[in-house]
C-alpha cells in the first residue's frame, strides 16, 4: 500500500483540482478533509477542509462514508459513480476513486480522493431531484 510520500503533486498538476486527501480515524470510523482541490471547492461553493464528513451537509454522507470504510477496510482502491445535483441545481454525472494510503504499510491513515464530473445539460437527465454529492 503507497504512503502520502510515495505521492509527488509535481507529478500530477492536473489533477491536484479533483483531489481530496483524508485522515482517516479508526475509532470511531471518521473521515476527516486535510486538503481540497480547487475545482471541489468551486463546485461545492465552500472550502471544506479541516472539516469531518459527518459535519458536512451531503446528499448522501452513509453512501460515501462507506465507500471510504470499504477502501480502508479492504486495504484497496473503492470506487462509486452517479449523479449530483450541483448548489446551483445543475445535474453533473459523478465518478469518484477512494485510494487508501498508509504511513506504516499495514494500517489505512489516509486516502486520496479524485472526483470526475460530467455536465449532464442536454442529455436528457431531469432537471429536479436529488443525487449524490461529491466526496
Amino acid at each position: 500500500m503507497p504512503s502520502r510520500a510515495d505521492i509527488d503533486p509535481a507529478d500530477i498538476p492536473h489533477l491536484l483540482p479533483a483531489i481530496a486527501l483524508v485522515d482517516i480515524e479508526t475509532e470511531p470510523f471518521r473521515v476527516r478533509y486535510r486538503v481540497v482541490g480547487t475545482r471541489l471547492v468551486q463546485d461545492m461553493g465552500h472550502d471544506f477542509t479541516g472539516f469531518y464528513l459527518d459535519e458536512l451537509r451531503f446528499d448522501k454522507p452513509d453512501e460515501l462514508l462507506a465507500v471510504y470504510r470499504r477502501a480502508a477496510e479492504d486495504k484497496a482502491p473503492a470506487f462509486r459513480s452517479g449523479t449530483w445535483r450541483r448548489p446551483d441545481g445543475a445535474f453533473w454525472g459523478l465518478e469518484t476513486a477512494i485510494l487508501p494510503l498508509s504511513d506504516d504499510g499495514v494500517r489505512v491513515t489516509q486516502c486520496l480522493a479524485i472526483e470526475d464530473f460530467t455536465n449532464l445539460r442536454g442529455s436528457g437527465f431531469p432537471s429536479s431531484g436529488r443525487g449524490p454529492s461529491p466526496i
